[in-house]
């Protein structure tokens, strides 16, 4: 089971629980590697990671093999170190400070020695603090991990990783100033380091999508570019499809941004902060469709859209509630969708979705709006 379905799920489970522990006794299956083109290596061991390559090991062979590092999309290591392993299975029940310790106290406990037996543990504790600290809600915390990683493991694949993280955080965050310095400093670093092509496809879609000169059509034509250059990349090309659908909102284009993100929520390569915008997109598309269906004869068409609405709401709500900006608006706009549908219990559904909202996203403008839209259910 990979890592990030864990921690995207609303529950880790008992099952999830059981897996991480018997990984933790060290009698478990073999690693697997996930890679862009959908396929997954498997029966394997994990030797070592690097900006360039993952070298491995298929059961039963004498001789290691490799994998460009670009192609890899994420690794499920059956068998770990036991603290990263316990760290883990805190993660799963969402103690994220007890998890963020336990990778803390493996990397203080191995010094500058590293680990002979598993020579990728370090760097990927040190990813997953990354990790940690945004799911906790630690942007800081988030930062100072990405530097940390930097420092202690400069040649690991996890380096651009993380500094797409403290990117895409920054900009979710509304720090457009900070997401462009972000990305001009991993843009030099791709260069120094003579990184592999996704990483330039990676920095150059977010530096279009932060350009504050580019807008409308003019913003979608420059990434839709960058998608079809990176369509062997779908962290990119999906990148680019939710930012174009963004844009083609904007300008009251919903079929078309419509259809553009149906594509990107088929696409089980997507990570998760673009599945949870396209999931919003998707929700707003269909809800400003359907409220443009006044006519009488409409009315039972604008309800079914309501409720397809409400669906892809509901899936960001539910299944990326660690997205944090995404959630906000699709639970307030959750709400607004049971009021517009209504009907028996709809009202004390859309009470809920806004009472949540104001109680996880105080202060923001979604909060205020959950508040005032709420007065409406108690008419």
């Amino acid at each position: 089971m990979k890592r990030s379905i864990l921690l995207s799920s609303p529950v880790f489970g008992a099952v999830s629980a059981l897996a991480l522990a018997f990984a933790l006794t060290g009698d478990a299956s073999a690693d697997r590697i996930y890679l862009s083109n959908g396929s997954i290596l498997e029966d394997l061991e994990v030797k070592t990671e690097t900006l360039s390559k993952v070298v491995y090991r298929v059961s039963g062979e004498k001789k290691d093999a490799e994998v460009a590092s670009e192609l890899v999309l994420e690794i499920d290591y059956e068998k770990m170190p036991d603290d990263v392993a316990s760290a883990e299975i805190d993660a799963g029940d969402e103690a994220f400070g007890a998890a963020i310790s336990g990778m803390d106290d493996y990397l203080t406990n191995l010094g500058d020695k590293g680990d002979r037996k598993f020579k990728w543990a370090p760097a990927y504790a040190h990813f997953r603090i990354v990790e940690l600290n945004k799911l906790g809600g630690n942007k800081d915390g988030m930062v100072a991990a990405v530097d940390a990683l930097m420092i202690a493991a400069p040649d690991s694949r996890y380096v651009p990783l993380a500094m797409v993280e403290k990117i895409d955080t920054l900009m979710t965050l509304g720090d457009a100033a900070g997401a462009r310095e972000a990305i001009d400093a991993f843009s030099a670093l791709v260069k120094s380091a003579g990184m592999p092509q996704r990483w330039e496809f990676e920095s150059s879609v977010r530096r279009v999508a932060t350009n504050p000169t580019l807008k409308g059509e003019g913003l979608e034509k420059e990434l839709a570019k960058i998608g079809k250059s990176a369509a062997a990349f779908p962290t990119v090309s999906n990148y680019a499809d939710v930012a174009i659908a963004e844009s083609m909102l904007l300008r009251g284009e919903l079929t078309d941004a419509e259809e553009l993100v149906r594509k990107v929520v088929a696409d089980p390569n997507a990570p998760d902060r673009t599945l949870a915008a396209a999931w919003t997109t998707l929700g707003d598309c269909l809800f400003r469709q359907a409220e443009g269906m006044t006519a009488p004869d409409q009315k039972d068409a604008s309800i079914a859209m309501m409720k397809e609405s409400l669906l892809a709401y509901m899936r960001v709500v539910v299944g990326f509630r660690f997205e944090y900006a995404y959630v906000a608006k699709a639970g307030f706009y959750a709400g607004r969708c049971f009021q517009e549908i209504g009907g028996a219990g709809s009202a004390d559904n859309s009470s809920r979705l806004f009472r949540y909202v104001r109680s996880r996203f105080r202060g923001t403008s979604w909060a205020n709006n959950a508040r005032d839209f709420d007065a409406r259910n108690r008419k």
